[in-house]
C-alpha cells in the first residue's frame, strides 16, 4: 500500500508538471501513463487532433526527438560525474584542481 501511495504521488506530480509545461506559449503536452493495464491520460488541449497519432509524430518535420530510458540514464550518469568534478572558484574565475596554486 505504501509503495502504491508513492507511485500515485509521483503520478500526480508528473501530471502537475505536464500542466505547468503546457501553460507556456507554443507548448502542447500529452501524457500517457499505464499502470497495471489502466491508463491515465493528460492533454493540455481538449481538441480532437491532439495528441497526434504515432504515425503523425513519426512523419513530422522537424523530426521528433525520441527519448528512451537509456538516454535519461546516460544524462543522469553524466550529471553525477559532473558533480564530482572540481568546481569553478568564483573569486579567481578558474577551475581549481586538487593541487596548490600560487598567485604572483
Amino acid at each position: 500500500k505504501r509503495k502504491n501511495e508513492g507511485i500515485n504521488r509521483r503520478k500526480d506530480t508528473l501530471i502537475k508538471k505536464a500542466y505547468e509545461l503546457g501553460e507556456f506559449d507554443g507548448i502542447d503536452v500529452a501524457l500517457i501513463i499505464c499502470k497495471q493495464g489502466r491508463y491515465t491520460t493528460y492533454r493540455s488541449r481538449d481538441h480532437v487532433s491532439w495528441p497526434p497519432s504515432i504515425a503523425e509524430i513519426q512523419t513530422a518535420y522537424p523530426l521528433p526527438k525520441n527519448i528512451l530510458p537509456e538516454d535519461i540514464e546516460k544524462r543522469l550518469s553524466k550529471y553525477t560525474e559532473e558533480k564530482k568534478l572540481p568546481h569553478k572558484n568564483k573569486e579567481e574565475g578558474r577551475i581549481m584542481n586538487n593541487r596548490q596554486t600560487t598567485c604572483k
